[in-house]
C-alpha cells in the first residue's frame, strides 16, 4: 500500500511539473482557450444532436422503427384540435427510460372545463399513440395550461349614456352654451 501511495505522489509531481512547464510556454492561455472553445462546441453539437434526432420507438424483426420529432408533433397538433383546445400547442417529445414522454401546453376556451378537458386530451394522446404509431411503452403525457381565451364572465348589463331627443322639449336644448330664444 506505501508502494502504491509513492508511486501515485510521483505521478501527480510529473503531471504537475508539465503543467507548470506548459503554462511557462508563450501561447499556453491562447490554447487553452481554444481547447475550451473546441470541447464547448463538441458539448453544444452533441446536445443539438440530441435534440433533434428522431426517437426510437421499437424494435420488430425487420429492424428498428424511428419517429422524427416533427411527425410526433403534428399528430400530438391534431388531436389537440380535435379536442378544443385554441391556438398552437406548444409540443415537447422526449424519451425517459426507453419509453415516449410528452409535455403539452395548450390553451383552453373559456367555458372549458380544466379537469375533463386535460384528462380526455391525455386519453386521445394515449390512444393515437398506441393505435398510430404502435408505442407499447408510452411515459407520462403531462398537460399545461398556458391560459384562458375569450370571456369568463359576460357584465351584467351594458352601460349606454342617456340619449337626449332634441325634438322631445319643443325645440329647446338642454346644453348650457345654447341662448334661450
Amino acid at each position: 500500500m506505501n508502494e502504491f501511495l509513492c508511486k501515485l505522489n510521483g505521478a501527480a509531481k510529473s503531471v504537475f511539473g508539465l503543467a507548470k512547464d506548459f503554462w511557462e510556454l508563450e501561447y499556453s492561455a491562447e490554447i487553452l482557450a481554444a481547447a475550451a472553445i473546441i470541447i464547448a462546441a463538441l458539448v453544444i453539437a452533441r446536445e443539438l444532436r440530441k435534440k433533434y434526432a428522431p426517437i426510437k420507438l421499437f424494435t420488430n424483426s425487420a429492424g428498428v422503427v424511428t419517429v422524427s420529432r416533427r411527425a410526433l408533433d403534428e399528430l400530438v397538433q391534431s388531436v389537440c384540435y380535435a379536442a378544443g383546445t385554441l391556438n398552437r400547442p406548444s409540443v415537447k417529445i422526449y424519451s425517459r427510460r426507453k419509453r415516449l414522454c410528452m409535455r403539452v401546453s395548450i390553451k383552453l376556451e373559456a367555458g372549458q372545463k380544466l379537469a375533463e378537458t386535460s384528462s380526455e386530451l391525455q386519453e386521445e394522446l394515449t390512444n393515437a399513440c398506441r393505435e398510430q404509431l404502435g408505442v407499447e411503452k408510452l411515459g407520462k403525457i403531462d398537460v399545461e395550461v398556458k391560459g384562458f381565451k375569450g370571456i369568463l364572465k359576460k357584465p351584467a348589463k351594458k352601460f349606454d349614456p342617456l340619449k337626449i331627443d332634441d325634438n322631445s322639449d319643443g325645440g329647446q336644448s338642454n346644453t348650457p352654451f345654447s341662448s334661450p330664444i
